[in-house]
């Protein structure tokens, strides 16, 4: 360790932790706290905290209240057992059970959540992920939340869709090489040998890198209103934005 590096204390707002490490290990997807929490972790919870009591609380702090439905789109274990004992809230996954595709969600999920968090998701879906943004809204009562993060550029740079004609797809491994074999909606075949995954290779597969004026336009186009980027960092709480780029994401659904 570099006797040099600057150390900063901060309380997890997860597991209440108190830490003491050096600030270059605190990033977006750097664990940080003995938990295991990141940044963009405990910026989730942070971000859910306005969304609820209108400033930041640590989740211990959270009022248990059963009367608060939430939904998680393959939410982290470690807030999402936390969140099932505060409120009437189940993490939800596309390939296991509890099952929910958010881009058509059953319709007796439709208005009964006040708040739905997708962490990380939105960017693995397949085109035109306008579905996703459309499904999200829809389970929301009126005045219910969506917590957002995802990989986007900022400024006025455009969404990069990986796959824009994908019909369907399959992966397949020929010899070490992970590729994806794409169904175009005309009808034609094409493979991709250089696939971007998240998780290792094979794992999920990146259908695009948004931009943040897209993003932004998805959300209202979707009905979304009071769209918030979450910009500003809470030291206290180990929640440092380096970067002003795939800043959490708070947006409302109208009365």
């Amino acid at each position: 360790m570099d006797s040099s590096a600057e150390f900063v204390a901060f309380v997890c707002n997860i597991c209440d932790t108190c830490n003491r490490v050096p600030r270059p290990q605190i990033g977006r997807e750097v664990a940080s706290c003995r938990c295991g929490s990141t940044v963009r972790l405990r910026a989730i919870v942070h971000t859910l905290s306005l969304a609820l009591y209108g400033k930041s609380l640590p989740l211990m702090k959270f009022r248990e209240d059963r009367r608060v439905s939430g939904v998680g789109l393959s939410d982290w274990p470690g807030y999402a057992e936390l969140l099932a004992k505060k409120f009437r809230y189940r993490n939800t996954f596309f390939h296991t059970e509890p099952r929910l595709d958010i881009t058509a969600p059953p319709h007796e999920n439709c208005g009964t959540l006040d708040f739905l968090i997708s962490s990380e998701v939105f960017e693995h879906i397949p085109p035109p992920v306008s579905r996703a943004f459309d499904g999200a809204f829809s389970m929301l009562k009126p005045r219910g939340h969506l917590i957002l993060t995802v990989p986007y550029n900022g400024g006025d740079v455009a969404t990069v869709e990986r796959y824009p004609d994908l019909r369907d797809f399959t992966l397949a491994k020929v010899g070490h090489r992970h590729c994806v074999v794409v169904l175009r909606t005309d009808d034609t075949v094409v493979l991709d040998p250089h696939p971007i995954f998240h998780g290792g290779p094979g794992q999920t597969l990146e259908m695009r890198v948004f931009g943040e004026r897209d993003l932004m336009d998805n959300l209202r186009t979707a009905g979304f209103e009071d769209i918030r980027v979450i910009s500003e960092g809470v030291p206290s709480l180990g929640i440092y934005f380096d970067e002003q780029w795939s800043l959490p994401i708070l947006a409302r659904k109208p009365r």
